[in-house]
């Protein structure tokens, strides 16, 4: 048998299988530790065996410190199993049991049958040993008790069922007690045990042995034990209660039943159906009925305290037929079975009795029609028959109140031979299809066995109603609607809709218009096919898809309680603009939402959207002051494409769409709403208006701007992969609190961003692979306020998104002078933020600083600090989040000088003279120049200091100076000067002027000298003069006087040329008249 904790059960109505619970023996039994102990110590305390029941002194007690034992010496009478029993309140300690020469005893067992026992071996003396293996101090005690023995054994019990049930008392948690019992090989015995109040005990039965003889696991889930067939006794329950919720002493109970030929048990009839006459109740749980023939019977209990419910059927053999959760009971044959009707708790008193019903029987069963039957259960346990007006393959409904005024009944319908139909729930919603054999009865009855009036409303739900028809109605304040009331004997309704007078989806809603008293319906057509229900509500709607061309039947369930309610049906397909549905076109995304009015909470709105094509994704959205207004949307069928919610979806597929706006009737309404219907793609593809945000990789934005009800949202098409997911960081700029809400949709248009509190909102692209699936933003509005200034970025919660994987293609440039700064471009895919460059060469790493990443994550731009690193190759690479991708070499070349500001030339720029080269400055400070002077941009030869005096050569040629600069270590640098064009040179000066020689008379000849000139020309010209004026052709140094001149007085004029300058000039003194 088991081993159980015990303790009062509320209801003791179920017979629960036991469980052997070995963990519970481990720790209530003797536990075994290892080590050895001298069984000579002399501080070991003699310890008797302990007999069944108190042990009075046989009780070794001792208080241990934590780690310290104590050591007890015990005589064994004879060889066999013993049970060491210790107790302590932390369950700390341990035992153990020694032989004189020291060796340990099995205090282990087996797995089951000796489990927890110890086998000794011989009669002798030996060691028992308590160590505390806990924390603290522990008080312990400790018995041992021969489990072959019978001393202190209670009275011998039988296993009749009518005997009465014996109370015990445990005086001590380590007392073991003993019920012998009558009983023969083959019995099946029902064993139950526990403490009365909640306690720890276990149980088990046995033979002269003390080991237990029963299964560990009862076959078949049996929770009763077959006495081996070969045991000869005499049989015992060996016991140990050891906990008590209030200490000790405790009572407790141990009750042994055969199941097998039960003795003393209460024989119930098979009864007919109606009131139970003659029925006793008695605290015996045991009873016997005779079934007539095999069959479902109806077995259960009633008891004076609570209820009535299935019974454990045993057959003569006292193997279980049904279990208490069986019901009905389907014997297997004619004969006596037995039902058992208490628990696995002993202390059971309550007074029970048990009904027995043939399922088959029809037997005081009454005939009822459709409508509205009263009846009334003057008994506990009382099953009523009616038997129903219906043929084979009719459908029926059996309503009864949802919250009955008298008795709650529940009904369930059989056929002929016993069958279940269907039961309550298929009854209640009209679709109990009567498939077996006719005639068709419905049983009711109460199952907390409550007496008093019921009431039940049949109607067939298959065929044309004769009930009042239902009108379609409009969204229309005076659109058409049903009135029912309820009370005054009526709980239930029935309404009609002819075949031709629905579309295939309309929308039911139930107000209650007075009183407070739920209600439901269900639609069903004229087959029995339930198209729609409601759950009870106040004011509440579904939508129903009606069977085209057949009749409706409408079900209202309610109270029998005054209430009036109102029903209207409306359509909701591609027809529905007829039904008051507003017609709304689809807006481009950026375009104004649409404002509707809004009247008492829970009242509908329709709008109807309208699409250029069916392939158009529209995305819908509504939205109010308070936050309450929700949306539904179905298509031009009248099938759902969004559930109701107070959350954007997107719909395609359709031409029209219908958006259902509802504030629940238990919130506050705003007096307006604003709808959203946005086209964000067409079968082309995203809509023009949506942004390309170029790669997801890390994340993206930040996406900012304004939205207002003229411009209601933005979207965005975004690369992202399968699993991709996404945190949104989005404020207000402003600083108000109600911020942008986004919306995720992926391939299916299913939206997949969720809002956290406190941490915002998360979004995923909602794929099935980590493979490419590019999915589509939405960023509108808040839920209660009208514009915003959003700043919205998305943050990848993984390590990267998108379908892109990290990789480096290439590195650019190379190459670069040591002592300066060179960008860094950086290629590849998957290129983020923390992307960088790095050069590294025997233990010195130069990290770039990372400036800019575009906007695709594919390319990366970085400074690089060359400023004393060393000339060579370097190994380059680039590093990313995950890895470093090695990308070849980098060579450091030496610095060049560059010129900072050009060279300058200083002087006059003219033949002759002298100029001078400035050296310019330079990105460091050179040690020496070098200079070449340079015409028309061809080197002057020989001109390379730094001053240069202009040669006549280079008169009108531009001049230039390139200054070349060097520094050891360094790559020279040159630097040229602006040009400046080399003017002429200065004219000759006289020094001293030409005088004329020679006799001033006719036909004499005159002639002059040069002069002496600074700087010397190179040639000279003249001109004559008779009185200031010039003597045509006369340009010689030498004059023939002619007559011509004669009185006049004669000058010369000198012109000094010198190449490359301007000419000098000067004018002689006059000779004396020409005579």
């Amino acid at each position: 048998m088991t081993d159980a904790d015990s303790c009062p059960r509320t209801r003791h109505r179920r017979l629960t299988a036991l469980t052997v619970l070995v963990a519970l023996l481990t720790g209530l039994l003797s536990l075994t530790g290892a080590g050895a102990a001298q069984a000579d110590d002399p501080a070991c305390a003699p310890l008797a065996l302990a007999p069944f029941g108190d042990p009075g002194d046989a009780v070794g007690k001792a208080t241990l410190a934590a780690g310290a034992s104590a050591c007890y010496t015990v005589t064994a009478d004879t060889a066999g199993l013993y049970l060491l029993s210790v107790n302590n309140a932390g369950n700390s300690a341990y035992t153990q049991l020694f032989a004189e020469d020291g060796t340990q005893a099995d205090c282990q067992g087996d797995a089951y049958t000796t489990y927890g026992m110890c086998t000794v071996p011989a009669a002798g003396t030996y060691t028992v040993k308590v160590v505390n293996n806990g924390f603290g101090d522990a008080d312990t005690a400790v018995t041992l008790v021969p489990l072959g023995s019978t001393r202190g054994c209670a009275d011998t019990v039988g296993t009749n069922w009518d005997q009465p049930d014996a109370v015990r008392t445990s005086v001590s948690p380590v007392e073991i007690d003993c019920t012998p019992f009558t009983a023969t090989a083959g019995d099946r015995i029902r064993l139950t045990y526990g403490s009365k109040v909640y306690g720890t005990s276990l149980a088990w039965i046995t033979d002269a042995t003390g080991a237990r003889i029963c299964p560990h696991f009862p076959e078949d889930g049996e929770d009763s034990c077959v006495l081996p067939a070969d045991g000869t006794g005499p049989y015992r329950v060996v016991s140990r209660v050891s906990y008590g919720e209030n200490g000790f002493p405790a009572d407790f109970a141990v009750k042994t039943r055969r199941l097998n030929d039960p003795q003393g048990c209460t024989t119930a009839p098979v009864r007919s159906y109606g009131p139970l006459a003659g029925q006793d109740l008695t605290t015996n749980p045991c009873y016997t009925f005779t079934a007539g023939a095999a069959g479902p019977y109806t077995v259960h209990y009633v008891s004076e305290t609570d209820g009535s419910g299935p019974a454990r059927v045993y057959d003569a053999t006292g193997r279980t037929v049904c279990q208490s959760s069986s019901d009905p009971c389907k014997v297997p044959g004619a004969g006596t079975y037995t039902a058992v009707l208490d628990g696995t708790y002993p202390f059971d008193d309550t007074k029970d009795g048990l009904i027995v019903l043939d399922r088959t029987s029809s037997t005081g069963c009454a005939a009822v029609q459709t409508g509205l039957y009263r009846g009334e259960f003057t008994t506990a346990g009382q099953y009523d028959c009616l038997t129903l007006d219906a043929p084979q393959g009719a459908s029926v409904a059996a309503l009864t109140p949802l919250i009955a005024s008298g008795v709650d009944a529940d009904v369930e319908v059989l056929d002929r031979n016993g069958t279940a139909q269907c039961g309550s729930s298929a009854l209640s919603s009209g679709t109990c299809a009567l498939t077996g054999t006719a005639p068709y009865r419905a049983l009711v009855h109460a199952s907390d066995g409550a007496t008093g009036p019921y009431g039940v409303a049949f109607h067939r739900t298959d065929g044309t109603s004769d009930c009042p028809v239902l009108p379609a109605g409009s969204f229309s304040a005076d659109g058409a609607k049903a009135t029912l009331t309820t009370g005054d004997g009526v709980f239930a309704q029935c309404l009609s809709i002819p075949a031709d007078a629905h579309t295939n989806a309309e929308v039911f809603q139930l107000v209650a218009t007075s009183g407070t008293t739920l209600a439901k319906f269900t639609v069903l057509d004229s087959t029995g096919k339930q198209v729609c229900d409601r759950l009870p509500t106040t004011n509440g709607w579904t939508v129903c898809s009606l069977t085209p061309g057949k009749a409706h039947t409408v079900l209202l369930t309610g109270r029998d309680l005054p209430a009036t309610y109102t029903l209207t049906r409306r359509d909701i397909t591609a027809t529905a603009a007829s039904a008051g549905c507003t017609p709304t076109p689809e807006q481009k995304v950026g375009g104004p939402s649409v404002k509707g009015t809004y009247d008492a909470p829970g009242t509908l709105r329709c709008h109807q959207i309208t699409t250029d094509a069916a392939t158009d994704v529209v995305h819908v959205d509504v939205r109010d002051a308070l936050g309450t207004a929700n949306i539904a949307v179905l298509r031009g069928d009248g099938s759902t494409e969004c559930s109701f919610r107070n959350r954007s979806c997107a719909v395609t597929g359709s031409t029209t769409h219908q958006v259902l706006v509802q504030t629940p009737a238990t919130l506050q309404a705003a007096p307006e709403y604003h709808l959203d219907a946005l086209r964000i793609a067409t079968a082309a593809g995203p809509a023009p208006e949506c942004a390309k945000i170029p790669s997801v990789a890390y994340g993206f934005g930040p996406l900012t701007g304004t939205l207002d009800e003229s411009h209601s949202a933005v979207c965005a098409v975004l690369p992202t992969a399968g699993f991709d997911r996404f945190d949104a960081a989005i404020t207000d700029t402003t600083g108000a609190a109600d911020t942008a809400v986004p919306a995720l949709y992926n391939s299916a248009w299913a939206n997949g961003c969720s809002l956290f509190i406190p941490t915002g909102w998360q979004c995923a692209a909602g794929g099935s692979s980590s493979a490419a699936s590019p999915s589509l933003l939405v960023l509108g509005l808040p839920e209660k306020v009208s514009s915003t200034s959003y700043n919205a970025s998305f943050t990848c919660r993984s390590s990267l998104c998108g379908p892109d994987r990290e990789s480096v293609t290439s590195v650019g440039p190379l190459t670069a002078p040591a002592g300066g700064k060179v960008t860094l471009t950086a290629t590849g895919t998957a290129l983020g933020p923390n992307t960088g460059i790095r050069l590294t060469r025997t233990g010195t790493t130069l990290t770039a600083k990372t400036e800019r990443v575009s906007a695709d994550n594919r390319t990366v731009t970085a400074t690089l600090d060359l400023t004393g690193a060393a000339v060579g190759t370097w190994n380059v690479s680039v590093f990313t989040n995950c890895c470093e991708y090695g990308s070849g070499t980098f060579s450091v070349t030496q610095p060049t000088l560059a010129n900072t500001t050009a060279p300058k030339i200083t002087g006059t720029a003219r033949v002759g003279a002298k100029v001078t080269a400035g050296n310019g400055s330079w990105s460091a400070a050179p040690s020496s120049y070098t200079y070449q002077w340079e015409a028309d941009g061809k080197a002057i030869s020989g001109a390379t200091a730094p001053a240069y005096t202009i040669a006549a050569a280079q008169l009108g040629k531009k001049l230039t100076v390139t200054v070349t600069a060097a520094k050891s270590g360094w790559t020279g640098g040159t630097g040229t000067s602006p040009a400046l064009t080399v003017a002429k040179g200065v004219a000759p000066k006289a020094t001293k002027s030409p005088v004329i020689s020679g006799t001033s008379k006719v036909g004499k000849t005159l002639k002059t000298s040069t002069g002496t000139w600074s700087p010397t020309a190179t040639s000279y010209g003249y001109q004559w003069y008779a009185g200031g004026k010039a003597i045509s052709g006369a340009t010689k140094s030498s004059l023939v006087l002619k007559s011509a001149q004669k009185g006049k007085k004669i000058t010369v004029k000198v012109v000094a040329h010198r190449t490359g300058h301007a000419d000098g000039s000067t004018l002689s003194k006059a000779t004396k008249p020409v005579t």
